[in-house]
């Protein structure tokens, strides 16, 4: 039989007390449940509490400290009890907070604190009502109930409850999603050995370590077919390996949604390129509105809060999915105000189309970053595609009516970067394809977009990047209007690779890329790289066209009529270009540099 469905609802609860931000149901699997609670029974839903966490100062600082490649505590990752010590909330707000929902009405058998002691999950029963009366039975009503009662060492709450299968039924959505196809294919010059051969990659090079591992993420329908990983292991990569291909979870895929063809992609990016290495394939939440909606956010705040919990993480993650950031979104209808339209008319419209705007609130993206510094101080390198909408949008034009107008006059005069790759902790990889053949590498247009670019708005832009993000700036001609981007902010894309099929593709093949690179230092006893832009950037400027060969060609403004220009050197399309094995191998597979500058110190 078919796992149960739980739906997850979940109460936003802003610093300053104001009401609670409460937004329609989730889905879980009862496997992915599994690693945040106990379980519970079908006349209860679970309550989750997500904590404070502490020292928020110092873990930034500790982040930036094992990623710099100068700082003595360079690569000198955390262990879980170590994190867990840094950031994990205080004994007595744990007990405070057990204490509060055991007041609700919680089952006490049911209490679980997650392992860096950020959450409290416990289960609660809807007959009883739980404290909240008849609200119990209608997620929306208890969730407004429990914020003004929390305690204050609980920033926000999410509810689970369990679907019928008519309400699993209703929930699903099948839309094709024509934007990823299989361009790839064994006929067409992309294909997996050509695209290895342009950068140097030895087609039948292969992980020889069992410990290294690597991940991919989606939620809603997001999946692959065994059928068609097979196909493409018989047309174009035989060397792979599908016993090292696994699921972590129940959810394994929908044909037909949005995001299997995301799911297929990335599988098939990630484990012909990271070749050999243990390929977790994970999906953490069906339902339909992490699929489009601003249900994604909380999807992956799940994931990434879960995930960083674990004793046993992947060496490197990729995530090729996302949408506008939420201070874009913001600022799109803020804009559309001034012109007439209302702030509730433009979010209504941005909740329709599909994966525009798929987070709640720039409170959430934040919360979602401290996620990505706790896997990045724990030694994992996440991967995020930049987007396929240049600099202007998450895909491409909006279409029907007044306000589509307005919206795309809009963000064609701003630039509208995208969330996570525009997180200061991860790296951000952009699109590239050939002109002619594989030795002349350009920006990637598609698809009614392009390779993802941009400056974040709500993001300052990190130490290491200021150098060349401020002689790009400087330089380049014919750049948009400086008042349309927040040239202070975090600049993406930190590299690039074939985006044919969009940076869903580049996205997973640079992840794979690493996985072998972190193959090769696991087996001479080092450790894996976790947040490696710092050291990217490093090379990228020291020893120029060695590890990163430069894409000079292309623009990011897509259907406007301004955009960011590429250049030699770093720029907003494709970073520091495509990947070159052998001097990737140089200056990633090993330390020696590094050994050398501390022999000369001593």
């Amino acid at each position: 039989p078919a796992a149960p469905l739980l739906a997850a609802h979940v109460a936003r609860i802003s610093l300053t007390g104001a009401m609670p931000l409460l937004r329609p149901a989730l889905l879980l699997s009862a496997a992915a449940l599994a690693r945040l609670s106990l379980g519970f029974e079908a006349a209860e839903y679970e309550l989750v509490a997500h904590l404070h966490h502490r020292n928020l100062e110092r873990l930034e600082q500790t982040f930036w400290d094992v990623a710099t490649p100068e700082h003595p505590s360079y690569l000198k990752h955390l262990s879980l009890e170590e994190t867990t010590h840094l950031i994990g909330a205080a004994d007595e707000d744990v007990a405070e907070v057990k204490e509060w929902l055991l007041s609700l009405g919680a089952r006490p058998s049911s209490i679980r604190v997650s392992a860096l002691r950020d959450s409290v999950a416990a289960a609660l029963s809807l007959e009883l009502g739980s404290g909240t009366g008849t609200a119990a039975a209608r997620p929306r009503e208890s969730l407004r109930l429990l914020a003004t009662g929390r305690p204050s060492s609980v920033s926000f709450v999410l509810r689970r409850d369990a679907l019928s299968l008519q309400e699993e039924a209703r929930l699903r959505r099948e839309r094709p999603r024509p934007r990823v196809g299989e361009q790839a294919d064994a006929g067409s010059d992309y294909t997996i050995s050509n695209i290895k051969g342009a950068y140097g990659l030895p087609t039948e090079l292969q992980a020889t370590n069992d410990q290294t591992l690597q991940m991919i993420w989606g939620p809603g329908s997001f999946g692959y077919s065994s059928l068609q990983l097979r196909l493409h292991k018989a047309m174009q990569c035989p060397l792979l390996n599908m016993n090292k291909v696994k699921f972590d979870t129940a959810n394994h895929g929908e044909s037909g949604g949005d995001n299997y063809g995301e799911g297929n992609l990335d599988t098939k990016m990630i484990s012909s390129f990271g070749l050999n290495v243990s390929t977790i394939v994970s999906n953490t939440n069906i339902s339909a509105s992490t699929e489009e909606g601003d249900g994604f956010g909380q999807a992956l705040l799940d994931f990434a809060t879960e995930l960083a919990s674990r004793e046993v993480l992947p060496h490197v993650l990729s995530m090729s999915l996302g949408s506008l950031a939420s201070a874009s979104c913001d600022l799109l209808c803020a804009e559309a105000v001034k012109l007439g339209h209302s702030k509730e008319e433009c979010n209504e419209y941005l909740q329709q189309q599909r994966q525009v705007c798929m987070f709640l609130s720039q409170d959430q993206t934040s919360r979602i970053n401290v996620a990505f510094q706790v896997l990045g101080v724990r030694g994992v390198s996440v991967f995020g595609s930049s987007g396929d909408g240049g600099s202007h949008f998450s895909f491409s034009r909006f279409t029907g009516g007044a306000l589509a107008d307005t919206l795309n006059e809009i963000s064609c005069r701003l630039q509208m970067p995208v969330f996570p790759t525009s997180s200061p902790y991860i790296v951000s990889v952009g699109g590239t394809m050939w002109s002619g053949d594989s030795s002349h590498p350009v920006t990637w247009s598609g698809f009614g977009g392009g390779s993802g670019s941009g400056f974040s708005w709500q993001f300052p832009m990190p130490e290491h990047q200021k150098k060349a993000v401020a002689a790009y700036l400087s330089s380049a001609s014919g750049l948009p209007p400086t008042s349309s981007f927040n040239s202070s902010g975090r600049a993406y894309p930190d590299i690039s690779a074939i985006a044919v099929e969009g940076t869903s593709q580049s996205c997973p093949i640079m992840a794979g890329i690493f996985s072998m690179v972190v193959d090769q230092r696991l087996n001479a006893g080092l450790p894996s790289l976790g947040f490696v832009a710092p050291r990217l950037w490093q090379i990228a400027q020291q020893f120029p066209g060695e590890a990163f060969e430069d894409v000079p060609d292309g623009n990011s403004k897509c259907s406007c009529d301004n955009g960011f220009p590429s250049a030699k050197g770093w720029d907003p399309n494709t970073g520091w270009g495509r990947p070159i094995w052998k001097g990737m191998v140089k200056h990633l597979a090993s330390d020696t540099r590094k050994i050398e500058e501390e022999l000369l110190v001593i």
